[in-house]
This record gives C-alpha cells, sequence and structure tokens, in this order.
C-alpha cells in the first residue's frame, strides 16, 4: 500500500463526503482507520463497496481487511487468513478512487 496515498487521502477527507459518483467515508477505528467508497443501496442505505480495515503502526498504516457488500458473492478478506497482497492491491485502487474524484495529485 502507497504511505504517500494514505497521507494525501487523509489530509482530504473527514467523515462521508457525497461525491459524484458516491459516498466517500473515512473515519478512525479502534486499531487506526476504516475508508470506504459507498455505493447507495435501494432502500436509501449506503452499501460499502469496498470497505478497508487499517492497523496503525507508528506512522504508518497496513490495510488489514477488506470487505466488499455489493460484489457477489461477498468479498470479506483478512490478514489472518492470508490474504494481504489482495488487500494491498485492492486498497491501492481505492486510494486512486478518492484521489481521483477529488483531483488531488501527489
Amino acid at each position: 500500500m502507497d504511505q504517500q496515498k494514505w497521507l494525501l487521502v487523509k489530509a482530504n477527507y473527514e467523515g462521508t463526503e457525497d461525491l459524484a459518483d458516491g459516498y466517500y467515508r473515512v473515519r478512525p477505528s479502534e486499531d487506526g482507520y476504516q475508508m470506504a467508497y459507498l455505493a447507495a443501496g435501494p432502500c436509501g442505505d449506503k452499501i460499502p463497496h469496498p470497505e478497508v480495515t487499517l492497523r496503525q503502526e507508528g506512522n504508518r498504516v497496513q490495510p488489514i481487511r477488506l470487505r466488499d457488500w455489493e460484489v457477489t458473492p461477498i468479498l470479506n478478506l483478512s490478514e489472518e487468513k492470508g490474504d494481504l497482497d489482495q488487500i494491498k492491491e485492492l486498497t491501492d485502487q481505492l486510494l486512486d478512487r478518492f484521489i481521483k474524484i477529488k483531483n488531488l495529485s501527489l
């Protein structure tokens, strides 16, 4: 996971923001942060597509869990199950999405 991209996203997002194509959320969690793109559900709910849990390790964060309720079957990846490479790849894709929607640059 690209730490520079994370720092850029963290500096430019707070809470949940309704942008052009959906909702973008960055919030603190027990171990670090959660970052999610939320698609609008049929009843006005917000469906994570995906949601990543990031563990704070000093001044770096490490993605440890990724869930996506918008795909079939539901994607539920975790560090404990040995999915770290896939989680890192999908986290970088999500960071790119956050950066692109606000036209941010490194």
